[in-house]
């Protein structure tokens, strides 16, 4: 009994120590640096500070001239000054500002232009 006990005591001992556990991934559950899920369609919103669906709530939206499968989708501000563009080739948190004729980037390399048939895209 004398001989038994020392290895159970090392055996009990051996099961308490913590090693780290293998954790599996948790599919579609990937965050970014702001705490969004991009599997479940969420962006940050660097107009509205929270995370958000662009295509769910947009106050513009229309069909992206350079890929007819995708779209543009763009948040104004409360007192509409600003425009944020969720667009393919369109840098993340691209804010526009109010210009006559529609909105620009401050570089003016990012135009949302109002016209006739509706808006459009210039990048």
């Amino acid at each position: 009994m004398k001989k038994i006990t020392p290895v159970l005591l090392a055996a009990a001992l051996a099961a308490c120590t913590s090693s780290p556990f293998e954790t599996v991934p948790e599919t579609g559950g990937g965050r970014d640096a702001h705490g969004c899920i991009p599997s479940a369609g969420y962006s940050w919103s660097a107009l509205k500070q929270q995370c958000i669906q662009p295509f769910d709530n947009p106050d513009i939206t229309f069909a992206d001239l350079d890929n007819d499968t995708l779209a543009v989708y763009v948040l104004l501000s409360d007192d509409k000054s600003r425009a944020e563009v969720f667009a393919s080739g369109v840098p993340e948190n691209t804010i526009l500002e109010s210009v006559k004729g529609g909105y620009a980037s401050r570089d003016g390399k990012i135009r949302l232009l109002r016209e006739e048939s509706g808006w459009r895209l210039v990048k």
